[in-house]
């Protein structure tokens, strides 16, 4: 059988089988691949207790392969495969991560991440960034609208599909134990895809779809595990395939450190934003006491020049006022009550009953006239 290239459908390699961002994805690319037997798994943990159909009619021995974390040094995870099967420890960027007598050839490839919200804002915000947003699909409508265009581009033909929640349960599983930002929810599925090129080369796709339905938005996304083989063995490369995901066995430890690690980030990520928000805060207030204060400032300069201007033209019009009628304006500085008199004296003595002695004479008291001075008479202020 010929050798059929697949070209990558995003950027990264994955030699995954559950969500973007776990700690399974961070391993197996900068992970360091080993082989050991089934009676030398050191998480304590055990093979499934099956073996590999090989390709001869003969059962094949199944080992763990374990693949180790660069940056804890732990073991992440164990995957059973034939003894047989190799991971490719220095693989090409378009080249397999698993190999295999037979022509056996395993591919990782991401299906891409996509991103859903009814919220304006968030519209606008991706618009504006040129970035798109999707609505999620049922695993059927993606191989649909996603793979097959692909797979037809690479001259291959869709053959059949069957259902594997056996997977599909086994990512929830996963995903179940992963320390999550922020409350969701989580629906997991996963297909088996049958592909056939022109000269009768089989290829064998499994798709894998998560959506996350958080309180406003929705992140889905996919990937894939592809395999071929010579077609004499390739429904025994696929079972030995979907064996291997279905039993993958995952070290408690790996995950504890994962989660740790992402809370403490998530923590930090919360309060960086908290002391930006309350900075925020006090700056607003800030600028607002700032801006009161200024506005408070300017109302009542702008208070005082028109109180100002209302009291002159008061004082104005008064005066007319009494040129014309001929009167004073008079001030009992005990009370501040005003009167008007007849004009034409200097001074203006006020008893309590508002009667009044005008007199023009500096030295004149009523209170010392023995004509007048039954009685209190109190000398008020002319106003100008």
């Amino acid at each position: 059988m010929e050798r059929l290239t697949f070209p990558l459908l995003s950027f990264f390699l994955l030699l995954v089988t559950s969500c973007v961002g776990s700690p399974q994805q961070d391993q197996n690319v900068n992970g360091q691949f080993g082989q050991q037997d089934q009676n030398q798994g050191n998480l304590g943990l055990q093979p499934p207790k099956n073996n590999s159909p090989a390709t001869n009619g003969s059962v094949e021995r199944v080992i763990m392969h374990p693949i180790t974390d660069s940056k804890t040094g732990l073991v992440s995870q164990q995957i059973p495969l034939p003894a047989s099967w190799k991971i490719e420890t220095s693989m090409q960027a378009n080249g397999p991560a698993i190999t295999g007598p037979g022509g056996v050839k395993v591919y990782y490839r991401p299906g891409g991440s996509y991103m859903y919200s009814n919220d304006p804002y968030m519209q606008q915000s991706y618009q504006m960034a040129g970035m798109g947003m999707r609505q999620p699909v049922d695993i059927g409508t993606y191989v649909q609208q996603d793979l097959a265009p692909a797979m037809e581009k690479m001259g291959m033909r869709f053959v059949k599909q069957t259902p594997l929640p056996q997977i599909a349960a086994k990512n929830q599983a996963y995903s179940s134990q992963l320390f999550k930002a922020a409350p969701s929810q989580e629906q997991h599925a996963s297909l088996g895809t049958d592909w056939v090129n022109a000269k009768g080369e089989p290829l064998f796709v499994i798709v894998n779809l998560m959506v996350s339905q958080g309180q406003n938005d929705v992140f889905w996304n996919a990937n894939l595990q592809m395999i071929e083989a010579e077609q004499a063995g390739m429904e025994q490369a696929k079972a030995a395939l979907i064996n291997s995901i279905v039993n993958t066995q995952y070290n408690p430890q790996q995950i504890a450190a994962y989660n740790a690690a992402e809370q403490q980030k998530t923590n930090q990520s919360w309060s960086q934003h908290n002391a930006k928000m309350q900075q925020n805060q006090q700056n607003f207030q800030q600028q607002q006491a700032l801006h009161r204060s200024t506005t408070d400032a300017v109302n009542k300069s702008m208070m005082d020049s028109y109180n100002s201007r209302m009291q002159t033209n008061d004082q104005i019009q008064h005066g007319f006022l009494n040129y014309i009628n001929d009167e004073n304006t008079v001030r009992d500085n005990s009370t501040g009550e005003r009167y008007q008199v007849q004009s034409g004296a200097d001074q203006y003595w006020m008893n309590n009953n508002q009667e009044y002695i005008p007199s023009n004479d500096v030295l004149y008291d009523p209170n010392a006239d023995p004509n007048v001075n039954n009685q209190q008479w109190q000398q008020t202020e002319v106003e100008p």
